[in-house]
Parts: C-alpha cells; sequence; structure tokens
C-alpha cells in the first residue's frame, strides 16, 4: 500500500522538475462551476500563471481561443458568452446529469529572441532563438445530483491531448486512487508525464494566495497504455496537468509542437 507521506515526499523531490511551458509560461484549465440542477450554469476559462484565479484575457490573444464546449448525455449544450471574455453561461437551465466542459487553445505560432516573445514563426522573426506551435486544452467535470455517468465521463472527445478519467473523482477520497488515461491523437500516450496540484498548495506569500503553475504535489508517468493513478493528498480543488513535445517538420520555420491538456476535479473527504 503507498503511503501518503510517501507520496508527499515524492512530490517534494520532484517540484524542481516539473515542466514549464513555453508561450510565456500560460496554462489553460476550466474552472469546476458551483452547479444547481433547473438553473443555468457560468463556466469559466483559466487563462496564465496561477490556478485557480481565471483572469480577463488580453485582446491580442483572444484569436486564439476556441467558444468553450460543454457536453451532456443528449449531445452539446449551447453556451452563450457570458460578463467577462472567459465566461459563458448555459442557455437553458441544466437537469440532473453528467457534463463535460471543454476548453480549446488553437495551435499558435509562438517565437522568441532577445526582446522577448511574439506570435510569430522564424518566417516572421528571423534571428529567433526558439520556436514552438502551442496548443492547450482544458476539461472538467460537472456531476448534477450525483449522476456519475462515467460512460459520457470516460468518453473521448478528440482533444488532440487528453486526460480521461477512468473513475468519478467526486466518488475519490483522499489517498485513494483516481485513475486516468492520456490520449495523443486518440492513441495512448506512453510514458508521459502526469502532474497533478491543488489551490492553496505552494508558498501563499510568494504567489499571492495562489498556486503558481509551478508548484506540483503529485507527478508521475503513464504505463504502456497511457495509464496512471493520481494519488490527491488531500481535499480540495485539483489540476491535472500533461504536455507532449513533437518536432516541427520544417526546422527553418518552427522547432517544435507543444501541446498541453488539463482537468480539474474536486476530492473530497
Amino acid at each position: 500500500m503507498i503511503r501518503i507521506e510517501n507520496i508527499l515526499r515524492m512530490a517534494l523531490i520532484v517540484l524542481p522538475l516539473a515542466y514549464t511551458t513555453a508561450a510565456q509560461s500560460h496554462s489553460l484549465w476550466v474552472n469546476q462551476p458551483t452547479v444547481e440542477s433547473g438553473k443555468t450554469v457560468v463556466v469559466e476559462m483559466g487563462y496564465g500563471d496561477e490556478f485557480p484565479t481565471a483572469e480577463p484575457i488580453v485582446a491580442d490573444r483572444l484569436h486564439i481561443f476556441a467558444p468553450m464546449k460543454m457536453i451532456g448525455a443528449a449531445g452539446e449544450l449551447t453556451l452563450l458568452p457570458g460578463n467577462e471574455n472567459y465566461q459563458f453561461v448555459s442557455k437553458t437551465p441544466i437537469t440532473k446529469g453528467s457534463y463535460l466542459v471543454l476548453a480549446t487553445y488553437n495551435p499558435t505560432f509562438w517565437s522568441k529572441n532577445t526582446k522577448g516573445w511574439k506570435q510569430q514563426s522564424r518566417n516572421e522573426m528571423s534571428d529567433a532563438s526558439y520556436c514552438e506551435v502551442a496548443s492547450m486544452f482544458g476539461k472538467t467535470i460537472i456531476d448534477v445530483d450525483r449522476a456519475n455517468n462515467m460512460a459520457l465521463l470516460s468518453e473521448p472527445q478528440g482533444q488532440k491531448l487528453e486526460i480521461i478519467p477512468l473513475a468519478n473523482p467526486s466518488l475519490i477520497k483522499p489517498g485513494q486512487p483516481f485513475p486516468i488515461q492520456v490520449l495523443y491523437d486518440g492513441k495512448p500516450a506512453k510514458n508521459i508525464a502526469v502532474s497533478a496540484t491543488f489551490a492553496g498548495f505552494g508558498d501563499p506569500h510568494e504567489h499571492h494566495g495562489h498556486t503558481h503553475s509551478h508548484a506540483q504535489a503529485f507527478l508521475n508517468k503513464t504505463d504502456g497504455q497511457g495509464k496512471v493513478n493520481i494519488y490527491p493528498l488531500k481535499a480540495g480543488y485539483w489540476i491535472a496537468s500533461v504536455e507532449y513535445k513533437s518536432p516541427f517538420e520544417d526546422k527553418t520555420q518552427c522547432d517544435e509542437y507543444v501541446t498541453q491538456s488539463t482537468l480539474t476535479f474536486t476530492i473530497t473527504e
């Protein structure tokens, strides 16, 4: 049996190894909303370097994001723009059931030179020291009235890099394994690093009371089937993250593809 103390010790050891994302170290996630049957729901797309704080997306990056999607047993629900540019609201009240909410950051060239990052390939930035095509995906789970529809929750949604929950995290208690599978292009992503953390983990003074994206409470790798068990250390609001890199076809234009994906979930006592 794996002891919580051992998991925590492992997490502290691997913290300095946690990967950083390019494109100015930003991440994408979907905040898990508070829901009530018979009412509309507001969903938020988080984009930045602090979790779980969602902030307005700057104007010159808005074009990168696809509209958020909400999937239920009967198909896709209509979402309307909310009060903030990172918010969407369901057109109709939601009823008992399980739902997935998805966010997408479309493939975007990012290059870096001595002046910093720009949305350009090497064709536009001839002195670039590095170039990547960044893509990001976010997902969260909504369970209204304990529907627990695992057929839906465990169904791949076509994200290029996707985290699939193989159990309902609302039924997982602290210290118990939460099994997931990671897919890349619909196939198991083998031997890929999976990190996870919870809101409040890290130094609250250094990071203004929020968990910085580099502070991780769990890190392990997937097996040959792209599967791994996440061990949530404590109750709270969690985010699991994965990253996959592959070489770009034409090195004169860019260096590599960098694809990220996240899954947010809540663990209760």
